[in-house]
């Protein structure tokens, strides 16, 4: 478990750099894809809520630490996204297009309904409205790159696997 851990925490680090020093530069992007949202919802469908928690809390820690935005923002909806994606781990297939499609396209609006809810509390953030230009092209950037990712993310599934004699539906 330790090493599939290391080697998660390593992919989500790589995923937070691409975002926040490859990304952020390409101008002609309106918004960002948010990478590491897509592999906490991987980590969390493969392997079960409890890793699912553990990986965006920690993922929530580092985005914290590479932005500007209040420490814990992210580690807040990115630890209840883990947990609500890690209760589908043995009941959803992860391959395929669908599926990746259907879990990060539900997992972007689900974040931006727990950002809504924590502005309601903490006055200092700015939330995205969820009916807008911008959500919307996030939206179908996190969907179209899933499967990229999620097919990318196969390769390391015997690493990444917690129990692999668990996860037979996830081929």
């Amino acid at each position: 478990m330790t090493k599939s851990f290391l080697v998660s925490i390593l992919i989500i680090l790589s995923a937070a750099l691409i975002e926040s020093t490859i990304l952020v530069n390409i101008y002609i992007l309106p918004v960002i894809p948010d990478l590491v949202l897509i592999a906490c919802v991987y980590l969390s469908l493969l392997n079960g809520r409890t890793y699912g928690q553990l990986s965006g809390f920690v993922s929530g820690i580092i985005i914290d630490s590479i932005t500007g935005v209040p420490f814990g923002l992210n580690c807040i909806f990115r630890t209840i996204c883990g947990y609500v994606y890690g209760l589908f781990a043995n009941h959803i297939v992860i391959t395929g297009v669908i599926v990746p499609v259907l879990t990060v396209g539900s997992a972007t609006i689900l974040k931006a309904l727990l950002i809504k809810l924590i502005a309601l509390f903490y006055t200092a953030i700015n939330p995205v409205e969820i009916i807008s230009i911008d959500f919307l092209i996030e939206l179908i950037f996190n969907m179209a790159l899933s499967p990229f990712a999620f097919k990318f993310l196969q390769f390391f599934k015997k690493t990444l696997s917690i129990h692999p004699e668990h996860n037979s539906l996830n081929v």
